[in-house]
């Protein structure tokens, strides 16, 4: 299973694929990037299924170093949150993307939904699956099993013991914001997450 892997989650939109891809291609365009093959996932799990997701993955190109790309030539997987936030304009329904980069342990997910401002959260893999997975309404070991299996999801049954519960329900805060103070934490490692994973593919 590759170690870069890009899954668009996508609520109602009746197998709509083309659709899918024509969105893509137009956040691609603006980007200066040729748009990658996507295909809806096979045999997505029930749970994602009962909650109305649809799944679908973008095949990534190889990764290059710095050196051995155009100078401000931006790599597709950057163009993550401008996907999603169009997905969930055209189809008028919630959109939820991650990325995985498990060599790097860095990940990144973004949600919006219309008519919302997006969200985005990016770091450590075994944090923003276990947020991705909250904003699915889905187990976090099942999203890991998606996204990448292997110890991805052994590390997250491992936390769930270490936890003394599921890995997706962390303690929280009895606020009815604590989402978005999460978001609001994560977000300002941000710059210094992209930065420090940029840095180990030079």
């Amino acid at each position: 299973m590759p170690h870069r892997r890009l899954l668009l989650f996508i609520a109602d939109v009746e197998g709509n694929l083309t659709a899918v891809r024509q969105t893509l291609q137009r956040v691609c365009e603006s980007a200066a990037l040729p748009t990658p093959e996507v295909k809806w996932v096979e045999s997505p799990p029930e749970g994602l299924s009962d909650g109305g997701w649809h799944a679908a993955e973008l095949a990534l190109p190889p990764a290059p170093g710095r050196k051995s790309r155009k100078s401000q030539q931006p790599f597709l997987e950057e163009q993550l949150d401008a996907m999603t936030q169009a997905l969930a304009q055209d189809f008028q329904e919630r959109a939820l993307g991650v990325f995985v980069d498990r060599e790097h342990s860095y990940a990144r997910t973004c949600t919006s939904g219309p008519g919302k401002p997006a969200k985005a959260v990016e770091g450590e893999v075994l944090d923003v699956v276990r947020q991705a997975a909250r904003w699915l309404d889905v187990e976090t070991g099942l999203l890991a099993r998606m996204l990448g299996g292997g110890d991805t999801a052994r590390n997250l049954l491992a936390a769930a013991v270490d936890f003394g519960g599921e890995a997706a329900a962390p303690a929280r805060p009895p606020e009815p914001d604590e989402d978005d103070r999460f978001v609001e934490a994560k977000l300002a490692q941000a710059r210094v997450y992209m930065q420090q994973y940029l840095s180990a593919r030079k």
